[in-house]
């Protein structure tokens, strides 16, 4: 999918003065995985909130993070969390 992108900041990204449009389906994950629900205001029910899980993931991490990208359109999804390594690895792709 393709939309404005965001630099490492988490700003629009721009070069030379013009906004950056490009492949986006990363970026929407990792807003999803970041944001609390509860932060947007027209869907409520949006966002994993990684941070809430900080030294106390489980199965329940991988679980919800299956169920926000589903939400979002995503598809093929398969999510896993290391807890000797504290790595959190999905993949998934978005419905055309």
């Amino acid at each position: 999918m393709k939309d404005l992108l965001l630099n490492e900041a988490g700003d629009l990204s721009i070069i030379n003065g013009d906004l950056v449009i490009g492949d986006s389906d990363e970026q929407h994950r990792e807003i999803i995985l970041i944001t609390q629900p509860g932060s947007f205001k027209e869907s409520p029910d949006v966002g994993v909130g990684l941070e809430n899980f900080l030294n106390d993931a489980s199965d329940e991490l991988a679980q919800t993070v299956k169920e926000q990208f589903a939400k979002d359109g995503n598809k093929n999804i398969d999510v896993s969390y290391d807890n000797l390594t504290g790595q959190l690895n999905y993949n998934a792709e978005y419905s055309s």
